[in-house]
């Protein structure tokens, strides 16, 4: 009896180990290129919620200040109240609700 040498040793091993051989499954593929589109689209949806978010409130924190100073003059005093503040809950509740109006609006 002879000895196999190292190198059909390798060769044997290889064919007794390797993996059956397949067809690639395509529709394992297409769904995990779907999942990544599908993640890629939401990541980009709330990009775009949060920068509107984020620009109307500026919008509505520079009008709630323009209220501010306008109820501060002495033209309109008797028209805030006492506290300052007497026409800011109505105008705030209007900007609250045009806010919401137009988020949901875009569908986000």
């Amino acid at each position: 009896m002879t000895r196999p040498d190292e190198s059909e040793i390798d060769a044997m091993l290889a064919d007794v180990l390797a993996p059956p051989a397949r067809a690639g499954d395509r529709q394992f593929v297409t769904r995990i290129d779907q999942a990544i589109d599908a993640e890629a689209a939401l990541a980009r949806a709330e990009r775009r919620f949060w920068r509107s978010f984020a620009v109307e409130a500026l919008a509505i924190g520079a009008l709630l200040a323009a209220l501010w100073l306008l109820s501060s003059s002495v033209l309109l005093a008797p028209l805030a109240g006492p506290a300052q503040w007497g026409f800011a809950p109505p105008l705030l509740l209007v900007l609250l609700l045009w806010f919401g109006g137009t988020q949901r609006l875009r569908g986000t």
